[in-house]
Formats: structure tokens, C-alpha cells, sequence
């Protein structure tokens, strides 16, 4: 295998290596953080709107309900920023073949939004948090998916 993109990411914090082969190690591209995926429910509330008088139900408290919750649209929004680049890389011929490693509910919204073509390309998927792993931890980790055939 030569010429792999590996998008290892979570919510709130993503890094994109290439890798040139078998043995090659990783090399950086570029890394993205995204705070607003690391905020509390509550953070996302301004002000005390959002709740109704009604005059039903002893001990009713209506209010508004997202469909989507607000920290789950961050989510969302970070993995379609994430998903144009890799699109935008693949058109560029960044990469050849593509990894991505993230937990499991981040790689579900991350294949959602993949298009067909950079689907394509998908080699192999972990669903594993490693953003938080040095590049040689990493290397250890995955080095036996760049020797793969």
C-alpha cells in the first residue's frame, strides 16, 4: 500500500497523516480542533427563554426541544468539515486509500456524509479514540494496516 491518508479523530479534535508504504511511518498534514463539540448541554442554552406558562398539567414544564441537540450539530458540523476535506484531498490526489480511526458515534457520522468516490477509497475503519496518542504510539497501533495487501 502506498499513499494512505489516516484521519484519526474524535468530536472535538481531528489529525490527518499520510503514509507512503509499508515501514514509512506517518507523516503529519494538518490537525483541526473544534471546542464546541467539548461543551455541556447546559452551555449551549443563553439566557432563560425557552420555557412556557401553560395553564395544563399539575407540575408540567414544557419548553423547547431540539430535534437534534446543540452539542449533536457541533458534532455533525465538525464531521462535515472534516468529511469536505477529504473529499477536497481526494480530488487533489492526496491520498489513494484512506483510514479513519474515531469512536464509534464519531465514525457514524463521518461515513454518513463520506460521498460515494472517497467512500471508495475507504481501506479500513477503527473504532478506537486515539487522538490523544503520540505519532509512535500510533504508528504501533496501525503500522500493520499499512503492510496489508
Amino acid at each position: 500500500m502506498s499513499n494512505t491518508g489516516i484521519l484519526v479523530c474524535n468530536a472535538s479534535t481531528a489529525r490527518f497523516f499520510r503514509n507512503e508504504g509499508c515501514g514509512k511511518g506517518m507523516n503529519l498534514v494538518t490537525d483541526w480542533e473544534h471546542p464546541d463539540s467539548r461543551k455541556h448541554e447546559g452551555d449551549f442554552i443563553t439566557g432563560s427563554a425557552g420555557r412556557v406558562q401553560q395553564s395544563y398539567g399539575h407540575g408540567a414544564r414544557p419548553g423547547i426541544e431540539w430535534k437534534t441537540s446543540p452539542k449533536e450539530t457541533e458534532m455533525q458540523h465538525f464531521a462535515a468539515e472534516l468529511v469536505d476535506y477529504l473529499q477536497r484531498s481526494r480530488l487533489e490526489a492526496v491520498f489513494e486509500e484512506l483510514i479513519i480511526v474515531s469512536p464509534p458515534h464519531f465514525l457514524g457520522l463521518l461515513r454518513e456524509k463520506l460521498d460515494d468516490p472517497t467512500r471508495k477509497l475507504l481501506r479500513e475503519t477503527l473504532d478506537k479514540d486515539y487522538t490523544q496518542e503520540t505519532v509512535s504510539a500510533l504508528v504501533e497501533h496501525l503500522g500493520d494496516m499499512f503492510c496489508r495487501n
